[in-house]
């Protein structure tokens, strides 16, 4: 009888320890959103690795980068939707691109377009939306960041 009541005591202790092991609290999985610092202008395409010289005067027709350094990368995001939006004096926008990142945390957001042939001022807007695979604290699987905003000049 001692011996079948040792096992059962051990067998009891066991189911117990293995139930604390899945009850144990452990800390909730939030998906994050990226900080990104200022939307920059380059004449060179954009190497992350490298020196980034900031541009704010391009020549009419002039291959424009536009890139976003990433201060905070974010997690559990699966997709982003990046809209880019070139803004004239006008109340239409000049140029309008839609890009889908598949996996975009730590990329930095890098758009290309040729500067307008007129000389004058001219804006270049970010936005992106998100799909996350963890939910957010109040429980939505989907976001928007802030628009970012930056300008620079055309001249002859």
């Amino acid at each position: 009888m001692k011996k079948c009541s040792y096992l059962f005591v051990m067998a009891a202790v066991g189911l117990m320890a293995l139930a604390a092991s899945f009850t144990a609290c452990e800390k909730e999985i939030y998906s994050e959103y990226p900080v990104y610092e200022r939307l920059f202008f380059s004449a060179d395409s954009i190497d992350w690795k490298g020196e980034i010289r900031p541009v704010h005067s391009f020549s009419p027709g002039q291959k424009v980068y536009v890139g976003i350094a990433i201060q905070s990368d974010g997690a559990y995001i699966t997709r982003a939707t990046q809209t880019w939006t070139l803004h004239g004096g006008g109340t239409e926008p000049l140029r309008s691109e839609v890009k889908t990142v598949v996996a975009p945390v730590g990329r930095e957001p890098v758009w290309s377009f040729s500067a307008p042939l007129e000389e004058g001022e001219y804006s270049v807007t970010f936005k992106e939306k998100y799909s996350f695979s963890a939910q957010q604290p109040n429980g939505t699987i989907f976001g928007e960041s802030a628009k970012l905003n930056s300008k620079f000049r055309v001249r002859n």
